[in-house]
């Protein structure tokens, strides 16, 4: 069975595909020159989604709130990246940028006909105390989404994310000392216009390592994209593999045909 951690990681997983898969979202587009706040919209933050899904519930609604906005980005000739404003959302604080890449691999001031790939970065630091839990949450994480020119937009990505302190559940208050490290690979993020409303593939891996060494007990789920909204999750922990399905479009009814 899926971990507590691995259970909070995939519920801020649905919370990610809500957003991302949303009847409303603009999807990909061939425009001859990008829009980069559309692209932006398309980037759903491997660590902002884990801050949200191991905080409490009232860092939801903030991280959804959090998307960039390029106007508030300054372009560095040094780094090559946008320097976002810096963001304090209930205790936890968040930077952010991003770079537009042409066919050459090299950064742009501003998009243009050869823009090919937008490659955000992102960290939160801070503490969180709510509802008697209080625990310190340090993360970051690096993505990059490709064939923008194309109707085939791809994430692919990595982050690191650790919390150390206290939760409650229920009336008891127990540790947690976790490690997690998530990396999408080959995400075809869905097309809004050619009607898709999930991922067509890709898949997103969760590996959660408990004690500061991560020793004391590890994970992996692995969350495996088919273009529908029930996708396939394989979770291994020291007591074997299980893999079941789950349902986007329902996530409340949990996990379904485990074998």
């Amino acid at each position: 069975m899926p971990s507590k951690s691995g259970s909070r990681i995939l519920l801020a997983l649905f919370a990610a595909a809500a957003v991302g898969c949303s009847d409303n979202a603009t999807g990909p587009t061939s425009p001859n020159v990008p829009d980069v706040a559309e692209l932006l919209a398309e980037m759903s933050s491997p660590t902002l989604s884990s801050a949200a899904g191991i905080g409490s519930r009232a860092i939801a609604p903030a991280f959804n709130s959090s998307s960039v906005d390029p106007a508030n980005c300054q372009y560095s000739a040094t780094t090559g990246f946008f320097e976002c404003s810096t963001v304090t959302i209930n205790g936890l604080t968040f930077t952010r940028s991003f770079r537009l890449i042409d066919d050459a691999g090299n950064s742009q001031p501003t998009p243009d006909t050869h823009t090919s790939a937008i490659e955000t970065k992102t960290t939160v630091d801070g503490t969180v105390s709510s509802s008697g839990s209080n625990y310190t949450l340090h993360g970051n994480t690096d993505e990059t989404l490709s064939g923008i020119r194309t109707n085939t937009h791809t994430l692919n990505g990595t982050s690191l994310l650790t919390d150390d302190g206290t939760i409650q559940v229920g009336t008891t208050v127990v540790p947690v000392d976790e490690t997690v490290h998530e990396t999408t690979s080959n995400l075809v993020l869905p097309n809004a216009k050619a009607g898709q409303r999930w991922p067509q593939s890709g898949t997103i891996t969760i590996q959660t390592g408990l004690g500061s060494d991560g020793l004391d007990g590890t994970s992996t789920m692995v969350v495996t994209f088919n273009g529908t909204s029930v996708v396939t999750i394989t979770t291994t922990t020291s007591f074997g593999t299980i893999t079941c399905r789950v349902d986007l479009a329902n996530p409340s009814a949990g996990l379904g045909a485990c074998i």
